[in-house]
């Protein structure tokens, strides 16, 4: 039975064999939830898509095209309220790309050479759970805690005492992402070590 759902991913890509392919894969795995695979040929193309929508986006974004891409797609896609997370991808080397995409401010970083059932394992948790959680700090203008479900994760595993080390292999992440994934945790609740990290995300629930 199909459920309903406001969530939609878009897959921008340049490559339309790739794109294609595997916006296929995604709407015969996705379909059961409910969930709508969008296309783009290009970044402006999928930011008018994403801006005249009231949907809330998970973006698949080829970090390597003509125009807007990179790292600076990832911003600017990033700074719109209805796109909850962005993911790069590209067929680009992952061990150096992957720590600039999460500085960046992406969600994770997919290989163009994985399968399309590893990309699926992977985007699971984005695209059918609630990924973009708020909560109002104790300052009298409230304000939104945006963190991504790979921050939340990172979060978690830090409130049951993991070093970054356990954290890089249990997410099969580098140290280096998981050490930019935390200092935009600490920049985002406006804290300075992982113990004021913890406590104020147990007091705004955001730990499962």
């Amino acid at each position: 039975m199909n459920v309903i759902s406001n969530k939609s991913l878009l897959i921008i890509d340049d490559h339309p064999v790739y794109r294609d392919a595997l916006s296929e894969k995604l709407a015969h795995e996705f379909a059961d939830d409910g969930i709508e695979v969008a296309v783009a040929s290009s970044a402006n193309e999928g930011l008018e898509l994403v801006q005249n929508t009231d949907k809330h986006w998970v973006v698949l974004l080829d970090i390597l095209m003509p125009g807007l891409s990179g790292l600076a797609g990832i911003k600017v896609f990033k700074e719109l309220e209805n796109v909850q997370q962005v993911v790069a991808i590209s067929g680009l080397d992952e061990h150096a790309w992957e720590p600039k995409t999460a500085s960046a401010g992406a969600s994770m970083f997919l290989s163009k050479n994985s399968t399309a059932e590893f990309i699926i394992r992977k985007l699971k948790p984005l695209v059918t759970l609630q990924t973009d959680y708020v909560a109002k700090t104790e300052s009298t203008d409230p304000k939104e805690f945006r963190l991504t479900q790979r921050q939340l994760e990172v979060l978690d595993l830090i409130s049951q005492g993991h070093p970054n080390k356990l954290i890089a292999d249990y997410l099969d992440i580098s140290e280096q992402t998981v050490k930019i994934h935390i200092n935009q945790i600490f920049k985002e609740l406006r804290v300075f070590n992982r113990t004021q990290a913890v406590l104020k995300a147990q007091k705004n629930q955001l730990l499962s």
